[in-house]
């Protein structure tokens, strides 16, 4: 992405001083108390990914509203998560795969918070995907971009592709892999520009069938799937291209584009949800905005449908990071990462979009969601 070496300077500097801000800060005086568990909450495992070098990654575990942070640490002691975790998933009944960045491992954990396992050796990975018969993709920006594909039983790379540069979100649908490729982050260093194509991969003999041109530049975060249909976030070059939202139907291939951002998007029950957040080093400034999409229809609608309630508070939040509806209970739930450098904030809300409850993570940068099940 394009930014001028005066502003990383600055940046750099910023950065820093906020670092040191907020290992010195105070927890604020709401800090909120443990609730007593409701029935239709969840049990819901929040993934920090914390600031990128300083190995802070965390896990927190919200449970029918009872908030526990460094959930990893206590269930593992004398362990760290990692460097900059990135994305989160439950792979199986019994397994949740975590993506840590610049670790560069696959981090298994179990239904108790117990690591159990690790794949190693996938720099600079990114985003996950299962094919739900025993095997894991996971993108990385490494090699100019390629996919690998682990075996679940043994936690071994049994085959990558390569894709396009700096590939990021995957979804995954009747035998073939869907990868969002960006550009974007190697522009400042390689003779490249931004991606604007999905690569469409064969999921068993990991090879790149085609790419479909979207016309939109820089398909960066991540890819939620309804069924055949998957949401990409274009964040567009932040000086004249716009960031937009594409709704493939990766039945056909066929898709649709939207003059919206979908920076933070989830699906549940035929229907895409998202945050969408537009930044422009013109102004330095970001223009938020949430919208739904249906399905089959694809029809774009304002606001958060039966979820309304929430977006004013989404809306006024002061770095809304991450969307997230629990397919257990319908409740939403939206992360606050603040300044990106202190314990951010995550919201629960009701099927009717009412504010439940605002915890306050022991977390940086709150940005993937897992609601599932666990009995002793």
């Amino acid at each position: 992405m394009k930014i001028d070496p005066r502003k990383l300077i600055k940046l750099s500097v910023c950065q820093i001083i906020i670092w040191l801000l907020a290992a010195c800060s105070l927890e604020p005086a709401d800090y909120p108390t443990p609730t007593e568990p409701t029935a239709d909450s969840d049990r819901l495992i929040i993934l920090c990914e914390g600031l990128w070098g300083m190995d802070n990654s965390s896990l927190s575990l919200l449970d029918h509203g009872v908030l526990t942070n460094r959930w990893f640490q206590q269930q593992n002691p004398g362990r760290h998560l990692g460097d900059t975790g990135n994305d989160i998933l439950q792979v199986n009944d019994t397994l949740i795969a975590i993506s840590v960045n610049w670790s560069n491992i696959i981090q298994y954990i179990n239904l108790e918070g117990k690591a159990v396992a690790a794949t190693e050796n996938i720099p600079n990975n990114r985003r996950l995907a299962t094919d739900n018969n025993g095997f894991l993709y996971v993108t990385s920006y490494a090699d100019n971009g390629y996919v690998a594909k682990i075996d679940l039983r043994t936690k071994e790379i049994v085959d990558t592709c390569h894709v396009g540069y700096e590939p990021e979100g995957i979804a995954y649908y009747d035998g073939r892999l869907y990868i969002a490729n960006t550009g974007g982050y190697s522009t400042q260093t390689q003779n490249h520009g931004y991606e604007q194509t999905v690569s469409v991969v064969d999921a068993q003999t990991m090879r790149e069938l085609r790419r479909i041109d979207t016309g939109c530049p820089n398909l960066y975060g991540p890819v939620s799937v309804s069924g055949q249909y998957a949401c990409i976030n274009s964040a567009g070059d932040m000086y004249t291209i716009a960031p937009r939202c594409i709704v493939l139907n990766m039945a056909n291939d066929e898709f649709r584009v939207y003059d919206f951002p979908a920076t933070y998007n989830c699906a549940y029950q035929n229907r895409f949800y998202m945050i969408g957040s537009a930044y422009s080093h013109i102004t330095g400034t970001y223009a938020y905005s949430t919208h739904t999409i249906s399905l089959p229809e694809m029809e774009a609608h304002e606001g958060l449908g039966n979820y309304g309630e929430a977006e004013k508070t989404i809306l006024q939040m002061q770095s809304p990071y991450a969307l997230y509806i629990s397919p257990l209970s319908g409740h939403m739930y939206a992360s606050d990462a603040r300044a990106y450098a202190t314990n951010g904030y995550v919201y629960e809300f009701g099927r009717d979009g009412r504010q439940i409850s605002r915890y306050l993570l022991r977390g940086v940068n709150p940005s993937g969601f897992v609601a599932t099940t666990f009995s002793k």
